[in-house]
């Protein structure tokens, strides 16, 4: 009868729209024929002891430093052979929390190791950097989706209205994300929608510090790690952006921390934890289907850090118990969910069609977005291999380094740069942690790479302390800095539809059908005037000639359906779907079926463009 009023915005299939990615400039984008929018760790020597804290004798077989140990704040050696598994056990039989001391002594030291507050300046600039874009832009058709897909299912849910088949092509399960979204939206619009991804960004960096300080035994690393995550452009971005990027990334984080605090505990409550890892795993999964590319990160982190506190047995025992508690929901979900959702697990993400974009394209724009963290999270496993922690921690140390690049790699097999820019975030967050501990050695490194600790007299060797602290911090300002126009040129990487749908909203009839490139930026604005049903995309069409009775689809299709005046008004932008755009625009002045009221014009990061609205003729 007519077009797939659900068919594929950015991340939705095979006809996806390129979404959010740099591409290049463009004179004009008009309907005069000019080109469209693109698609798109031997030692290193430590410094030596303060006056204050003389080292303490250690045993070679100790599997943690002590708290009275004074030393660099290094990730602890693995069990030594002989030694009880996980350190010896505390009369009540477990095994005392190791402490580690800090690796920037000093007034600037003791202010980043200090428990709370060094967090919370973390988590208020990165808020503010998040708020600032709330308002900043109207939805993005991927904005417009979720939300309406939320706004859909919960209709269907507490009214059972008809639910379109939407499941089929999207990279996400619709009953996970898109309500939360919804439900927001209703409390208080787009803004309230994006305030909930800043609050699971916030959420997630808050898990990295725990994550951190667990496996680096160091309050500095921890909040370098947050910061460097925090204040990422990438991480601006999702944090003001409604869709399920923010939520699945959160949950990869929880699952991760709940696996590393497992290892410091015992019994049901170990198991219990690794449990509810595997659960926020196989939950992150459903929200987004491309978050289990970081499923094997997960569980290998989870794995080590238990192997590195017990042994090997409760390394393996926890790694098959994360395994199977993601694993048993996924499959019966999956079993259960229908057609619909294999469909749109196979078409966005299984088998997803490989683009045209160079593998130099996304390396490029890799560079731009989390360069700064993965240069700084290989020199953080350089520096941890050369400390000779044990195998077990290195290894733990090189597969956080790795997870910064498995967006990157993926993307490059299949030639695509649709929502790279996002993806990237994920492994950033990983690759936090190492890079959180480079920059918490480098007072120690720029002291030992000066001189002999001994040979520096004492104020020579504080200021080479102070000057190692006061780059880490600099490094992380200005990997902050930087992340601020990265974010501003992604918000502004679509029009502004205001004036678009406020000239819409005065011709649109709730009983008309019409053929939209943007479709659900006008269902999310326009919702209670024009449904979801009433609204085709230029992405895929199918028309049935009345005629012939025959099933056109693509260039004839739209041009039988023009020709017939089968569409109540054409809303176009010539952006995404330029080329489909063009064969449309040439059928409405072949068949004049239509007439042009509206031309709205706009100007994006690609340059300057124009809506155009017609209606069906009399």
């Amino acid at each position: 009868m007519g077009g797939h009023a659900g068919s594929t915005p950015s991340e939705r299939g095979p006809h996806s729209r390129p979404n959010l990615e740099p591409a290049p400039p463009r004179a004009d984008r008009s309907a005069d024929g000019q080109p469209g929018r693109a698609a798109g760790v031997s030692d290193v020597a430590h410094p030596g002891p303060s006056r204050e804290c003389q080292p303490a004798a250690v045993e070679p077989a100790a599997p943690v430093p002590s708290a009275a140990t004074c030393g660099t704040g290094s990730l602890p050696p693995g069990p030594s052979p002989g030694a009880p598994p996980g350190g010896p056990l505390s009369p009540t039989g477990r095994r005392p929390r190791p402490v580690a001391p800090e690796e920037t002594p000093g007034t600037l030291g003791r202010l980043l190791s200090a428990r709370g507050w060094p967090l919370l300046v973390v988590l208020a600039v990165q808020a503010a950097l998040c708020l600032r874009l709330l308002w900043t832009a109207t939805a993005e058709i991927d904005e417009g989706f979720y939300i309406t897909v939320g706004r859909l299912e919960l209709n269907h849910l507490f009214h059972h209205a008809a639910m379109p088949e939407v499941a089929s092509f999207m990279s996400g399960s619709p009953v996970v994300y898109p309500p939360l979204a919804a439900l927001a939206d209703d409390v208080g619009g787009l803004a309230a929608a994006r305030a909930l991804s800043l609050v699971f960004l916030l959420i997630a960096t808050v898990l990295l510090h725990g994550v951190a300080r667990r496996l680096l035994l160091s309050r500095a690393a921890a909040t370098f790690a947050a910061a460097l995550f925090g204040w990422l452009g990438t991480t601006q971005f999702i944090g003001s952006f409604a869709t399920f990027d923010a939520m699945a990334l959160t949950l990869l984080a929880l699952a991760t921390w709940a696996g590393v605090r497992a290892a410091e505990t015992h019994g049901t409550l170990r198991y219990a934890l690794l449990g509810a890892a595997g659960l926020c795993v196989a939950l992150a999964d459903a929200a987004k289907y491309a978050a289990a590319l970081f499923d094997p990160v997960v569980l290998l982190v989870v794995a080590l850090a238990a192997w590195r506190a017990a042994g090997r047995r409760v390394g393996l025992a926890s790694l098959g118990t994360v395994a199977l508690a993601t694993a048993l929901p996924l499959i019966i979900g999956y079993e259960l969910a229908g057609s619909a959702f294999r469909a749109g697990v196979s078409s966005t993400t299984l088998h997803r069609p490989a683009g045209t974009d160079s593998v130099g394209a996304i390396l490029g724009l890799t560079a731009r977005t989390t360069g700064v963290i993965l240069v700084l999270a290989v020199l953080g496993a350089i520096v941890l291999t050369a400390r000779r922690p044990g195998w077990p921690t290195v290894t733990l140390g090189w597969i956080l380094v790795a997870a910064g690049f498995l967006a990157p790699a993926e993307q490059a097999r299949i030639h695509t740069l649709e929502s790279l820019f996002k993806h990237v975030g994920y492994g950033a967050w990983f690759a936090a942690v190492p890079a959180g501990y480079f920059l918490a050695q480098l007072p120690a490194l720029l002291t030992s790479l000066v001189a002999s600790p001994g040979a520096l007299p004492s104020a020579r060797r504080r200021w080479a302390l102070a000057i190692g602290a006061v780059a880490g911090c600099l490094v992380v300002l200005v990997a902050g800095t930087v992340g601020v126009p990265i974010a501003n040129n992604q918000r502004d990487g679509w029009p502004d539809s205001r004036q678009m749908i406020a000239d819409l909203s005065r011709v649109v009839r709730p009983s008309g059908l019409y053929l939209i490139e943007d479709p659900y930026v006008v269902t999310y604005y326009l919702h209670p005037k024009i449904s979801f049903w009433n609204v085709v995309d230029t992405y895929v069409l199918d028309y049935h000639d009345p005629q012939t009775h025959q099933v056109l689809t693509g260039a004839a299709g739209y041009a039988d359906a023009i020709k017939n005046g089968y569409f109540t008004g054409i809303v176009l932008d010539f952006g995404d779907t330029y080329a489909t755009d063009q064969l449309v625009l040439q059928d409405i002045d072949r068949y004049h079926t239509y007439r042009l009221i509206y031309t709205v014009p706009f100007d994006d990061s690609y340059g300057a463009g124009a809506y155009r609205i017609w209606l069906r003729n009399p």
